[in-house]
């Protein structure tokens, strides 16, 4: 994104480089492209010559290389001598320089391609040598070289200055002066070795070798030792035809020195002593080929030549038996002869001796049979093959192991187990083995349960099983010992008791009601047991029994609480069983105020209730006359009373606790009013008295003059009025009245005369 980039091209190549150019109003150019060539670079190279100050001049040759269709055009040396003057450069490819003086030089050259890329190759040291080298080496172990075998030579060559650059060696240098080796890395003190023509004789041959040593093209020297070759023996091995196994021991006369070569041999190998004397009963793989080594030690130099050849040592009738394993103790070991003989041989029978102090047995070839061994331990069975003719066969010996099988015996835990869930634990600790291999056992169980599927089954040394029903159960272990016996026990498992069966009723059935005795009585059943013991939760954290039929309980609060009841039978067995009983709260009933009712006319009851799943039930006095209503048994009944009357509202809810209240409705009836009386004291018909006013207690009364005027009013009529107004006596004339009796009652209107 750059204005002016630069680029890095990693490769030669061909290349298109575009550009776009943007503006600050997000304006672009189109696309411009440029083709850019990147040429190959060089790789500068060269080999430095190998050079002695006497040398007319030092050789380059240039190895430098390029990739095509890159060329290289252009060479520039320096020669890391500036002594030389302007001679030391050159610009030719393959250059040549003069060094005047001994030392090392940096030589750098400058490859140029056609395209005028360049590569610059520095800092390679060449080393200008002094004068010549001293030559010199030495022979290893110059006194047992032997001609079938290579000759070692050290090289100790030195020079003053320098490096030794090359060695030629000549091997043979008066009989083969033109044949060299040559080494262009010699190193002081390193080692070559040659191998000349095999010989035996004459007993030895001298050679003279040369060793010329370099340090440039004309610079060298040369040291010429003589080195002698011992003659090798020579060793012959025939064939050694098979021999018996029964055969007398023989000494080896296939094995020999051909070569006429002064020595010793001497003989390896299973059966053969160093003499040579081959005994065959040492052999013990039979029929088998075996190897006989013969190795002849010449007198001089002690140079060696060896050859080895097989025998066979035959078995005509190779004893062999096979054994069934593992064998137990109380269990008859099966054998099996397995026996071979060579053509034209016949098996006739085969002797057994058993190792247990029991006579030897004969069997025919290839019988299969068995026999008892009555003690466990290790037993060497022998057997022989018996032929009708040829070699004797060998005996063949095995030891044979009877193991001791084991003893399975087991124990559980608990006397007696309970359902639902019954859970057994085996131990298997008392089971035993002879051999005290107790810890290699492997377990096979089979509880017996096959209600229980895969469960029925382990492999523990001391599983655990639940039984879920009752009954009994023939476990049976099986154990197997180290040595693979196998034994089983089975003990019958009868102590799998069921669990009583918990119950209980309550009284009242449905739960109760809150301080009101809830009264619960056991109806649990030990099944296969007695009951023994009862434990009672109530439910509500409080309460708790240990009686059969507890003491009855009152409940301080409503709700709804699980009662749990758990009996333990003679077994130990237990069984557990939860109710949820409900503990209602008594209803709240407020039957209302009191009421007031016209004569003949009517009420509906309004009382305030609360609860759930409410019954009504109003009553009153049945010696009261008249106290009818509509509906006794609904929450809002219409009383038309003939007179007063107190209603009891009893309410039950839907756990069947109730509760009452009264409400009275008082029954008022048409007043008497008069319309007249005479206030003057004398105690007759002095106030104007309305009969059954007094009932109506929100009654207003109200009295006027002809035009209108109040004279009297009161409230509620608690005093009737004695013709007066504001104290003072009023005369004798007609009033007039208006009776509010209020109750919903119609006023009443008249009038009423003062007469004295």
């Amino acid at each position: 994104a750059l204005q002016n980039p630069t680029h890095t091209f990693a490769a030669a190549g061909t290349y298109t480089v575009s550009l776009t150019i943007g503006t600050d109003n997000n304006c672009s150019s189109a696309i411009f492209t440029r083709t850019v060539i990147v040429n190959a670079v060089p790789k500068a190279g060269f080999i430095l010559p190998k050079v002695c100050l006497l040398d007319p001049f030092a050789q380059f040759i240039d190895t430098s290389k390029i990739a095509a269709p890159g060329t290289i055009t252009g060479w520039l040396w320096n020669f890391g001598d500036p002594a030389s003057g302007a001679a030391n450069t050159s610009t030719i490819q393959n250059a040549t320089h003069v060094y005047s003086a001994v030392g090392n030089y940096n030589v750098q050259l400058i490859a140029i391609s056609n395209n005028g890329c360049r590569d610059t190759l520095s800092n390679q040291v060449l080393t200008i040598s002094g004068g010549n080298p001293q030559a010199d080496f030495i022979a290893l172990n110059a006194a047992a070289n032997c001609a079938n075998d290579s000759v070692g030579i050290q090289n100790k060559s030195t020079i003053t200055s320098g490096n030794i650059t090359r060695l030629e060696i000549f091997w043979d240098n008066t009989g083969q002066p033109t044949v060299f080796n040559f080494d262009e890395f010699p190193t002081f003190n390193k080692i070559y070795r040659h191998k000349y023509p095999d010989f035996q004789t004459p007993l030895s041959r001298n050679y003279n070798v040369r060793m010329r040593s370099y340090s440039g093209g004309v610079c060298f020297s040369d040291k010429i030792i003589n080195v002698t070759v011992n003659a090798s023996p020579k060793v012959r091995f025939t064939t050694v035809p098979n021999v018996c196994y029964d055969a007398t021991p023989f000494q080896l006369v296939q094995a020999s020195e051909i070569g006429a070569v002064p020595g010793t041999g001497l003989f390896t190998g299973p059966g053969v002593s160093p003499t040579g004397l081959f005994t065959p009963t040492a052999i013990t793989t039979l029929g088998v080929p075996v190897t006989i080594k013969y190795v002849f030690t010449s007198t001089a130099g002690g140079c060696k030549d060896s050859a080895s050849q097989t025998i066979i040592v035959l078995d005509t009738a190779s004893s062999k038996f096979r054994v069934q394993l593992p064998i137990c103790e109380g269990t008859a070991a099966s054998f099996t002869d397995e026996s071979v003989a060579p053509a034209g041989v016949t098996i006739l029978n085969t002797t057994w001796n058993f190792g247990d102090g029991t006579p030897s047995q004969t069997y025919l070839p290839g019988a299969t049979f068995t026999h008892l061994f009555t003690v466990a331990g290790v037993y060497t069975v022998t057997m022989n093959a018996n032929t009708t003719a040829g070699c004797r066969a060998k005996s063949t010996s095995r030891q044979v192991v009877i193991s001791p099988s084991p003893k399975p015996s087991f124990t559980v835990d608990k006397s007696s187990y309970c359902l639902p869930d019954a859970t057994v634990i085996f131990n298997s600790s008392l089971s035993t083995i002879a051999d005290g291999t107790e810890t290699a056992f492997t377990y096979a169980w089979n509880f017996g349960d096959p209600a229980s599927g895969a469960s029925s089954t382990s492999v523990a040394r001391n599983p655990t099983h639940v039984y879920r029903a009752p009954g009994n159960y023939p476990v049976k272990l099986s154990i197997t010992s180290n040595a693979g016996c196998v034994k089983d026990t089975v003990i019958t498992i009868a102590t799998i008791h069921p669990a009583p069966v918990a119950s209980f009723s309550t009284l009242p059935t449905a739960g109760g009601c809150v301080g009101v005795d809830v009264i619960f009585t056991d109806r649990s059943n030990g099944v296969d047991g007695t009951l023994q013991s009862w434990r009672w939760n109530f439910g509500d954290n409080a309460g708790t029994s240990t009686q059969q039929n507890p003491a009855p309980y009152r409940y301080a609060i409503a709700g709804l609480f699980p009662v749990k009841l758990s009996v333990t039978n003679s077994f130990g067995c237990v069984g557990d069983t939860t109710k949820l009983i409900t503990v209602f709260p008594f209803p709240a009933v407020n039957a209302g105020e009191d009421r007031f009712v016209l004569d003949g006319g009517s009420v509906t009851l309004d009382p305030t209730v609360s609860g759930t799943g409410l019954i009504y039930m109003w009553t009153w006095d049945v010696a009261t006359a008249g106290g009818f209503l509509n509906n006794a048994n609904i929450k809002n009944p219409i009383s038309s009373p003939l007179s007063d009357v107190t209603y009891t509202l009893t309410v039950t809810n839907d756990g069947g606790c109730a509760a009452s209240d009264i409400v009275l409705v008082k029954l008022l009836k048409s007043p008497n009013i008069p319309n007249t009386f005479s206030p003057n004291n004398d105690g007759i018909n002095d106030v104007w008295l309305i009969k059954y006013l007094e009932t109506y207690p929100s009654s207003r009364v109200q009295v006027f003059t002809r035009t209108g005027a109040s004279v009297f009013e009161s409230r509620g009529y608690t005093k009737p009025w004695n013709g007066t107004r504001n104290g003072q006596p009023l005369p004798v004339d007609t009033y007039y009245y208006i009776i509010e009796p209020g109750n919903g009652g119609k006023p009443f209107t008249g009038y009423v005369t003062i007469v004295k």
